[in-house]
């Protein structure tokens, strides 16, 4: 350990100014020949003691964005920490990324969410791609990919998200109306989320929940509630060890379970009433992407259904947070905000009449949407477990070896962020929308 803290602190010296890409490309140029062991790497001098009392009074780990870029900055562009017996690497160069690919396999080994996969073993469930790893994780990708990711299936349900976004325009525009002054400020996240779930259910099960209107359902309103309930658990459990947090979070695990019994049980039914109408009536028109999944019967019932719910979790809170985040933007930029909306004028009768034309007819839009997710990035780092001993930045990496990569951006933003399970902002913002003739 002392070998280790006088490694780590020696190596942190001339990096204490680091601040931008051209200063590591120096570093990597000057690194010497020879490969240093492991140990060499520079450490991370984080407690990771006073982490896991944050997690067990369920404060969360929030400035985990923070705490990784003063890391490189101190550290340089490799640095090595251990959590709980997982040592772990990270590195931030896009050579050390290229070498990373190279040596992987068709099969690459990422850190599941332990929660997740807690609940599907005790529950006896099956797995989807996202908790998946080696040959099942390819096998369900690839009979995936057609009906999920392909541009001709994206295609196909573009017109249901279109027709759930047209609504929530109306919806909201209803509401801005309705107010004498002609503007409506709101804290507009809780719409946005109502809108995410909307437009993932209808493009997955070809079926609307009702949300956007004023009554929505019941069976609607608990289903949000189990989702919100197991994203607040997984945040609350994600970082620490199952062997602790089974004693020391017993009521989150509850609450966790819990919800995701609802999440389960919500799916099922719905895929129930898919497979039914299947197999009394094969549609003459496209239904959603369980349907084509249940037709095409590449994969079974089961990892179906795994599948589903775990896209349905996954498209929620991945696609809300980056649109308040754009609306925030747009509001600190009216005249992006301007360009913008002349582009959509533009091209509204040929969207109208063909709503895949959207990928090409707004160009501005997509790069808006682009450069939010440059700037509040869902994926806060991109994890793999090496399958082989390789080198990086002149140090050995032994197999085994979790790697992480930042994905960070230059620009200092004003809205403070925090990480929980992906990177938020801390306080929602309120934006204004106002009636335009």
């Amino acid at each position: 350990m002392a070998f280790r803290a006088k490694a780590g602190v020696w190596m942190a010296g001339p990096w204490l100014s680091l601040q931008g890409p051209r200063a590591l490309a120096t570093r990597a140029s000057l690194a010497p020949k020879a490969v240093l062991p492991f140990e060499a790497i520079p450490q991370s001098r984080h407690n990771n003691w006073m982490r896991t009392l944050q997690f067990w009074k369920g404060q969360g780990y929030e400035n985990l964005h923070l705490e990784m870029h003063q890391n490189f900055q101190e550290l340089g562009p490799i640095f090595r920490y251990d959590t709980g017996g997982t040592r772990t690497v990270s590195v931030m160069l896009p050579e050390d990324v290229e070498r990373l690919q190279e040596v992987e396999s068709l099969h690459p080994r990422r850190m599941l969410v332990e929660p997740w996969l807690a609940y599907r073993q005790h529950r006896g469930h099956k797995c989807g791609v996202f908790l998946l790893n080696g040959p099942e994780w390819r096998f369900n990708r690839l009979r995936l990919n057609p009906d999920v990711l392909s541009p001709k299936a994206v295609q196909k349900y573009i017109p249901m998200v279109d027709m759930v976004a047209r609504d929530f325009s109306q919806a909201l525009k209803e509401k801005v109306l309705q107010n004498a002054r002609g503007s409506l400020t709101l804290d507009i996240q809780p719409s946005i989320f109502y809108y995410t779930i909307e437009a993932s259910n209808s493009a997955l099960f070809g079926e609307r929940l009702g949300l956007l209107g004023n009554n929505p359902s019941y069976a609607s309103l608990k289903f949000i509630h189990a989702l919100e309930a197991m994203f607040k658990s997984t945040v609350q459990l994600m970082y620490m060890p199952r062997s602790l947090s089974r004693w020391t979070s017993t009521k989150t695990w509850e609450e966790h379970f819990e919800a995701w019994d609802y999440i389960y049980q919500y799916a099922n039914n719905c895929i129930q009433k898919i497979y039914q109408e299947l197999a009394l009536n094969r549609p003459e028109h496209y239904s959603g992407i369980m349907a084509q999944l249940l037709l095409h019967a590449d994969l079974s019932p089961d990892a179906i259904k795994a599948n589903a719910i775990e896209l349905t979790a996954g498209s929620v809170d991945t696609t809300s947070f980056p649109l308040l985040m754009t609306f925030f933007e747009l509001a600190r930029n009216p005249e992006v905000q301007q360009a913008l909306r002349q582009e959509s004028l533009a091209a509204q009768a040929s969207i109208t009449d063909n709503p895949q034309r959207a990928l090409v007819e707004l160009p501005l839009l997509r790069a808006a949407l682009k450069e939010t997710l440059r700037l509040y990035p869902v994926g806060l780092i991109l994890e793999r477990l090496l399958s082989s001993d390789m080198v990086l930045q002149n140090y050995h990496i032994p197999a085994g070896v979790l790697k992480t990569f930042l994905v960070e951006t230059l620009n200092q933003e004003d809205v403070r962020m925090v990480y929980r399970f992906i990177l938020r902002p801390t306080a929602l913002p309120l934006l204004t929308f106002r009636a335009i003739n």
